[in-house]
């Protein structure tokens, strides 16, 4: 296995850590699965990544992003160098942010709940942050989240020299309820 290669597989692997540290830290319930892990290929279009939940999930879904910067003007330039998207299914979503926690939100908005999608986005990446930061990654900055139903028609922002990122896919309750894809250029081309 190339270098790269390994190192997102590393990323992957950190990635499935900082999911299951937050559920741990926020939720009583357990997985009821060992989560699926798989690497595609990125598709890419107008130099962002595209974002299409409905592969997700047999049925409609909740999507929410954050891109990483290696510094405020890379986060001005959208210079991303990495990036996490979320995907809750949305028959399960409600069930599943309620488990973690959330509870000041109006399950029969959808709007209510994409804004909750986005702050547990927002944890997420800060947990990840801080879990790259232990195997050598510099501090990121991290953009606002971006929140949609379904799909993110514009992208997001990625690290243009990656072709692979990988997709890791978490069960509760038997069934699958949230998949991150999760891409990040090699830690020598954050600079260390």
């Amino acid at each position: 296995m190339a270098t790269e290669e390994k190192e997102t597989a590393v990323i992957a692997t950190t990635l499935q850590g900082s999911v299951e540290s937050l559920f741990a830290a926020m939720s009583k319930v357990p997985f009821s699965q060992d989560p699926e892990i798989s690497e595609k290929d990125i598709i890419e279009y107008n130099s962002r990544m595209r974002v299409f939940g409905l592969e997700k999930f047999n049925g409609p879904c909740f999507v929410a992003s954050c891109s990483f910067y290696l510094s405020e003007e890379n986060l001005k330039n959208h210079a991303a160098h990495g990036t996490v998207v979320i995907y809750l299914e949305e028959d399960m979503s409600t069930q599943l942010l309620k488990t973690l926690g959330y509870k000041d939100f109006n399950e029969n908005d959808e709007e209510s709940v994409l804004n909750v999608c986005g702050e547990f986005c927002t944890a997420l990446s800060e947990q990840f942050k801080n879990d790259l930061q232990k195997i050598g990654y510099k501090d990121f900055k991290i953009s606002e989240p971006l929140k949609y139903k379904n799909s993110i028609s514009e992208g997001v922002e990625f690290n243009y020299d990656q072709y692979k990122m990988h997709e890791i896919s978490f069960f509760m309750w038997k069934q699958k309820v949230l998949v991150c894809d999760v891409t990040m250029a090699p830690i020598g081309a954050a600079g260390n």
